[in-house]
């Protein structure tokens, strides 16, 4: 669940696949602060095991959950609410 992690601290990284992505930071960007990462795609097949292991195992703090700028923007909103909200500003709202 992205609101219970810190969805608003997210880093570009290349500590996952090689290549650079914006992800929610957690300890496994973390480790690679300092550390040059292989290119792609060695880094993507090196981690390939931990992170399914990760997935698997439910451990966020190793998955890359890959994010954009606004994540900082995130909020808890019914899905039915989204769906009228996206609606009414496409000009698609029932008369």
């Amino acid at each position: 669940h992205l609101l219970s992690l810190d969805a608003r601290r997210t880093v570009v990284t290349r500590a996952f696949s090689g290549r650079a992505a914006r992800g929610v930071r957690n300890r496994f960007p973390d480790a690679f602060e300092n550390v040059d990462a292989a290119p792609f795609p060695e880094q993507q097949e090196l981690t390939k095991e931990l992170r399914a292991a990760a997935a698997a195992q439910g451990r966020t703090d190793l998955m890359q959950m890959w994010t954009g700028q606004g994540a900082a923007l995130l909020r808890e909103l019914p899905a039915a609410e989204l769906v009228r909200t996206l609606a009414s500003e496409a000009g698609l709202a029932a008369p």
